[in-house]
């Protein structure tokens, strides 16, 4: 059973003070986006478990009044099929709230329509090369994923497995596939991050195998690319980090930041649940030892942590922990979480937002702002924030393929 990490009653009151202060925040958004990670879409997943949170089922009228609103945006001709931007997203986050009782419908009269239209659009972003999570093939796969009450959803992950089996690159080096790291350099290489890279092909082969899907072709994809993941481990005697962003001829690996979007979290994060939904121990084991490792990795400056947000900030550090204290009830992941979220609530320090959060940007683009978003903004940390002095399990945590 999920149970809160902070029981302090001083760091609690503070946590519960800015759980208000932000829902207060999200209550005067003037959000224009409806997309999962920085619009309207990822401002229902606060709602939905502000009312768990607060024992008051009146809040999800804030759920079924955005989640209208969204639609209406769809009905006007709103068609981004990307998971982060798009329309996978959102689909996700119906198939989410009916799954978890906040909301009764049949999703397949709100969303079925976002099948057929998705499916193609899906293989042709496999075929291009284009595997990313966020802007690409899987997050439409993982709208499938969560898509079982359609029948052809079976289908179209098999031909997603397929392509991504044709498009890899195996060797003795084990199994990988190459990413476009940089646009305008035009530089290739193997990206390893959970948020564009092989660890999100990992995070999500595993889910595939647990649910039964292409077993035998999908653990062979998933050995050979923990295989080729571990091989690039660094020297850490030499290095910050157990692992560099990514592997390119062009340059050397360099150590990696401490986030949720690129490094040893969710690298660690994806090789944990490649582990336990293959009864991989030696796969756990190694998840376990990477990030405990990086628990020693406490200098905000030193590890790029500028924010609070989840995708590179305080709050999405706190979380991992928090998971993986839940899942291993290991120490050194209580007291890192604990760190995390006091430093969370330390970065509440703009007096012209209610929340006290902005996310960070440099002076030339405009400088910090008010985000009200679920991956960078305030949604993502009041929902951290929910997990940490409240037992309700943080299940939203899926979309980012932490669970």
């Amino acid at each position: 059973m999920y149970k809160q990490i902070i029981k302090n009653s001083d760091i609690a009151i503070q946590i519960d003070s800015k759980i208000i202060n932000i829902a207060e925040c999200l209550n005067n958004s003037q959000q224009s986006a409806i997309d999962i990670m920085g619009g309207k879409a990822g401002e229902i997943l606060f709602w939905a478990h502000y009312s768990l949170y607060k024992k008051d089922e009146v809040i999800l009228n804030k759920v079924t009044a955005i989640l209208s609103e969204v639609f209406e945006e769809i009905e006007k001709g709103f068609n981004y099929p990307t998971f982060a931007g798009g329309v996978a997203g959102i689909g996700w986050i119906v198939e989410y709230l009916v799954e978890n009782d906040f909301i009764n419908a049949d999703t397949n009269e709100i969303i079925g329509s976002l099948d057929d239209f998705l499916y193609p659009l899906m293989l042709n972003f496999i075929r291009e090369g284009n595997y990313d999570y966020l802007h690409g093939a899987l997050g439409i796969g993982l709208y499938f994923l969560k898509r079982q009450t359609n029948k052809s959803s079976l289908k179209y992950l098999l031909d997603l497995v397929n392509e991504l089996d044709k498009i890899a690159i195996k060797d003795d080096s084990g199994v990988r596939w190459l990413s476009e790291l940089d646009r305008n350099k035009n530089t290739k290489g193997f990206n390893l991050s959970l948020s564009h890279g092989m660890s999100s092909i990992i995070a999500f082969l595993s889910k595939l195998y647990s649910a039964g899907i292409a077993e035998e072709k999908v653990i062979k994809l998933l050995n050979g690319a923990v295989k080729y993941l571990l091989s690039q481990q660094l020297n850490i005697l030499k290095h910050k980090s157990n692992f560099p962003n990514w592997v390119c001829s062009e340059e050397p690996a360099t150590h990696s930041r401490l986030a949720w979007c690129y490094g040893d979290l969710g690298i660690g994060m994806a090789l944990w649940q490649a582990g336990n939904n293959t009864k991989n121990e030696l796969w756990k084991e190694k998840a376990i030892e990477i990030l405990l490792h990086s628990t020693k990795r406490r200098d905000l400056k030193e590890n790029s942590v500028v924010d609070a947000g989840l995708c590179h900030g305080a709050a999405g550090i706190a979380h991992i922990y928090n998971r993986m204290y839940r899942l291993t009830k290991i120490n050194a992941f209580k007291e890192s979480a604990e760190y995390w979220f006091n430093q969370t609530l330390e970065m509440a320090i703009h007096k012209d937002s209610i929340s006290g959060f902005k996310a960070y940007r440099i002076e030339k683009h405009g400088g910090s702002y008010e985000d009200f978003g679920f991956l960078e903004g305030i949604a993502g940390i009041g929902l951290t924030l929910i997990s940490a002095v409240s037992d309700i399990e943080p299940k939203w945590d899926e979309c980012l393929l932490l669970s």
